[in-house]
């Protein structure tokens, strides 16, 4: 099996916005997001069914996908954080959140979105919400 575009990102051959890893999972900024903010939390392991992860990787990723959902939810002034659990357009297992700043807009109403955002917008994005998480992390420790 070819490498996904998810795993080359977390191997560091294709660039991306990092705004989290550990052992088990990384979070990036969508290229194309659909909203501001939209991340995407992906395991290492490259897998392309939610339901085949095993129960420990599955746990970690939503347990991750929280902690990225309140950083949002403060960086970026979000009324609302949604979460899609794919595997389908990149064959590599991931949970897409979208910090929503207009809950009377239905998700379905954006998606798909389309359009690349550029490095510039990712890495203000990217400040805000690693600056959010951060404060996350030192109010929990």
């Amino acid at each position: 099996m070819s490498e996904s575009i998810f795993t080359k990102i977390i191997k560091r051959k294709v660039p991306a916005h990092f705004l989290y890893e550990d052992d088990h999972c990384v979070v990036i900024l969508d290229r194309f997001p659909a909203v501001k903010g939209q991340s995407l939390v992906i395991p290492k392991k490259e897998m392309d069914y939610a339901f085949d992860l095993d129960d420990d990787t599955y746990l970690h990723l939503f347990k991750v996908a929280k902690r990225i959902a309140k950083a949002s939810d403060t960086a970026l002034n979000a009324q609302r954080t949604c979460l899609v659990v794919e595997g389908f357009d990149v064959p590599h297992v991931h949970i897409k959140i979208y910090p929503m700043q207009d809950t009377k807009q239905a998700l379905g109403e954006i998606l798909p979105n389309g359009k690349e955002a550029t490095d510039e917008e990712l890495a203000i994005v990217a400040t805000q919400l690693i600056a959010a998480i951060d404060n996350l992390e030192e109010e929990s420790a």
